[in-house]
């Protein structure tokens, strides 16, 4: 069987797309297909949560295994197959592609169909608009953020030869042994 999925966003209210993926597919494999149309960096975080029908997060499928106990039970977009969680038209899920800011794709399952000779899937069927701008919070960002900074605030200005101990102790000579002030 063939998934018909309509992809929608809250922040382009003219972006729309449409993908037909294999039900057989991989979230992985839904990933790749959305972040090449999209032109986004497919190694940035990412997840798809399996929803309710008021858009209502219930079951997170992560890019990778980001958790640090083995009892939690993580599933990964290599590993989760769609027709195993999405199984009737309406079905929702949320595709997560800006970790940091929670910023989504509202994703709806609008129709099933039976297997298309000559159709390369998964693929982009429908596509209009420009979807909102991916932000890549990654170490390259933060190295222009920190020389942004250095304008504001500049590190070079402060005495190397500081020493906090020693401004600290002559601080506190005005106190006595129990740490009083006596005046």
């Amino acid at each position: 069987m063939v998934y018909k999925f309509r992809i929608i966003s809250d922040e382009e209210k003219d972006f729309a797309r449409e993908l037909l993926i294999h039900k057989n597919s991989t979230f992985l494999d839904f990933h790749h297909c959305l972040q090449d149309d999209l032109g986004y960096d497919p190694k940035q975080l990412a997840s798809f949560f399996i929803t309710n029908s008021s858009w209502e997060k219930k079951t997170q499928i992560t890019l990778i295994d980001m958790m640090d106990d083995e009892n939690e039970d993580v599933t990964t977009m290599d590993q989760a197959k769609i027709g195993d969680y999405v199984t009737k038209v309406g079905g929702r899920m949320l595709y997560v592609f800006d970790f940091f800011s929670e910023r989504s794709f509202f994703i709806e399952l609008t129709e099933i169909k039976p297997e298309a000779d000559k159709v390369y899937l998964p693929g982009i069927v429908f596509s209009h608009g420009d979807p909102p701008p991916q932000i890549d919070l990654g170490i390259d960002n933060l190295d222009g953020i920190l020389d942004d900074m250095g304008d504001d605030f500049p590190l070079e200005s402060y005495d190397d030869d500081f020493d906090m101990g020693e401004q600290m102790d002559e601080d506190m000579d005005f106190l006595d042994s129990n740490g009083y002030d006596d005046d």
